[in-house]
């Protein structure tokens, strides 16, 4: 079959929205006539106090969590243009951040070096000083002018993204919670930082806006929190009144996000858990600094929004784990984890957003999220308890969920409103007393081996069928596909479901998951396709035994059944469930040649 791929990418394009593609043109165009050099150059340093006055002294290095896992020791203070991953440092305090190209080979991906420049650390720190720590507030100080010293405004790779200074912000004022005589008796420098970041973020806000992603609600939260601030604490009125434009702005433009955003099922236009995660928290942070700073509330949208993509989450989580389905794109991103709990802990999250938009109490754990804490939000005890998540389908995002007491599956319908960056139509992931049986091989990094880039969001790298060796969709970018699936039907009860697709190629699939006596049975019709093809069960480290079509170990057993020849084998593939790692998990490959219709039976005996 004769494929027109100019034809799809301008279908795609299309997709994506006029408006959207115009403005990522627009932002461009900007760096390519170096608008943003003339209009916002690089500027001085910012000298003096932060958080303190005292003395910044030097210690020994530390250890610091990057992307909520790696524990890495740097120096104090750290060398802010390094990547320990590939020992390649970059410093380009010289240059215009619009100079710099999205993606250095030497460097490697680029977010290992922006992670400590994302500041997590910092409130964590803060909190340590809360608690007693007050050698803390000199490490903090040490750093922050450091960081300022190394990185003048504008200039340089820290400088790159606007949704990286954002966050920092984000940071910044979650640090100043936690040293209270900070937070309501700023030191101007603090407040000048705050307000470059602002800067920064501005110009360029509506080409976070046109990804349709995580991009614009952190931009716009940065917006509104810190342009709040600014206009509280700034005594002169012309900075003042442009910090209180910068909070309306992102008022604005928050509202307008949930609103496209987050779909009437509360599914996330990005699908990924981690980053439907990130969006909660920023927003729970968001409502949170708006009570306390007493400012207008939302629009009842933007409320019902918020409580909709709570709910949506708490299907996602296996009750017995705190853990989720390793869905689409995962960048390692937790803020707010002031406690440092564990990344792969999706509680805390719930029980803040569950206690802000839904008025319940998420009592899965015994801790409490900090922020809770350190907002002061004193009526926790007082709400009616979360109820048990039942089974729902999510079709506007694309989820199906079937629960039962001991754990649950998720089905990925080929539902795609907003760009896939993974190739996961029908994956299943199963869930089992707190362990997940079948599974998604997750994101590793953006910006890594070819190899490894083209898998990890690949149809192969899921548990579902891939036809002749290809994707169900082509790759048209490094975050794109084209061609977006459509289902032919959805069939959904309790404890079933059921839909299809055809291909761009007329590769059809057609998966039915049924719970029935203590066991999950999975029918995959094929049809269509070429020379062959391959269904795939990603699995958890066990002692796997094959024999014939059971595959055993102690806990599990899964059965395969074939209408047509099939030859069954036993392999490893990798797996990331943290940014930045890997290991090689099994997979069972189930290879056909001709149309068929296979049945997996997957049994646990615990």
């Amino acid at each position: 079959m004769y494929v027109n791929i100019n034809k799809i990418r301008l279908k795609t394009f299309i997709k994506l929205g006029v408006l959207n593609i115009a403005n990522v043109a627009h932002y461009r165009l900007c760096k390519k006539i170096r608008y943003y050099q003339y209009r916002f150059p690089v500027g001085q340093s910012i000298r003096g106090p932060i958080f303190c006055k005292v003395p910044a002294s030097k210690d020994d290095r530390l250890y610091i969590d990057f992307f909520s896992y790696h524990k890495i020791a740097v120096s104090s203070p750290p060398d802010w243009f390094f990547n320990p991953w590939t020992g390649t440092h970059y410093k380009t305090s010289n240059l215009h951040w619009s100079t710099i190209p999205d993606f250095i080979p030497e460097l490697g991906d680029i977010k290992a070096v922006w992670e400590l420049s994302r500041f997590d650390w910092l409130p964590k720190m803060a909190w340590q000083y809360k608690n007693g720590d007050k050698e803390a507030l000199d490490i903090i100080e040490c750093w922050l002018r450091d960081w300022c010293k190394s990185n003048p405004p504008n200039a340089g790779i820290n400088w790159k993204c606007g949704q990286e200074a954002a966050l920092r912000c984000l940071n910044l004022l979650t640090a100043s919670l936690c040293i209270k005589e900070s937070f309501f008796k700023p030191l101007p420098g603090f407040l000048k930082l705050l307000e470059i970041h602002l800067k920064r973020i501005i110009p360029t806000i509506r080409y976070a806006i046109s990804q349709d992603n995580n991009h614009g609600i952190s931009e716009a939260a940065a917006l509104y929190t810190a342009g709040a601030y600014l206009a509280k604490f700034h005594t002169d009125k012309q900075r003042k009144a442009e910090a209180n434009r910068w909070a309306l702005i992102g008022k604005s433009w928050l509202e307008d996000r949930l609103k496209k955003l987050i779909m009437s099922d509360g599914s996330f236009s990005q699908h990924s858990v981690t980053y439907h995660r990130m969006v909660l928290d920023e927003l729970s942070f968001v409502e949170l600094f708006r009570q306390k700073m007493q400012l207008q509330r939302f629009s009842s949208c933007f409320y019902k929004k918020a409580a909709k993509a709570t709910i949506w989450f708490h299907c996602m989580i296996d009750t017995s784990s705190g853990d989720t389905p390793n869905l689409g794109a995962n960048d390692g991103a937790f803020l707010f984890n002031l406690s440092q709990t564990s990344y792969r802990d999706f509680f805390p999250s719930l029980q803040l957003a569950a206690m802000i938009f839904l008025q319940k109490k998420c009592d899965y754990s015994n801790s409490i999220h900090p922020l809770i804490e350190l907002f002061h939000f004193n009526n926790f005890d007082s709400l009616s308890p979360l109820e048990q998540p039942s089974s729902v389908l999510m079709s506007h995002g694309g989820y199906a969920c079937i629960r039962h007491q001991n754990g649950f599956a998720m089905l990925r319908l080929p539902i795609y409103k907003f760009r896939p960056s993974h190739a996961d139509a029908l994956h299943l992931d199963i869930w089992h007393n707190g362990t997940n049986w079948t599974r998604d091989s997750g994101t590793y990094s953006y910006n890594c081996k070819e190899k490894l880039l083209d898998y990890f969001p690949s149809t192969s790298a899921h548990s579902t069928v891939e036809f002749d060796g290809r994707d169900q969709m082509p790759r048209l970018g490094r975050f794109l596909y084209g061609s977006w699936l459509k289902p032919e039907y959805i069939e959904w009860k309790n404890n079933f479901v059921s839909s299809s697709y055809t291909d761009y190629l007329g590769a059809w699939h057609k998966r039915s998951v049924l719970w029935n006596s203590g066991r999950w049975i999975i029918n995959d019709e094929i049809s269509g396709f070429k020379h062959n093809a391959v269904l795939r069960w990603h699995l958890p480290a066990r002692k796997w035994r094959l024999s014939k079509n059971f595959l055993k170990c102690q806990e599990a057993t899964l059965k395969i059944e074939s209408s047509s020849d099939m030859e069954i084998r036993l392999i490893k593939m990798p797996e990331s469930q943290y940014y930045m790692q890997k290991q090689y998990r099994p997979v069972l490959e189930v290879h056909c040649s001709k149309p068929c219709k296979l049945t997996s039976i997957i049994t646990f005996t615990y």
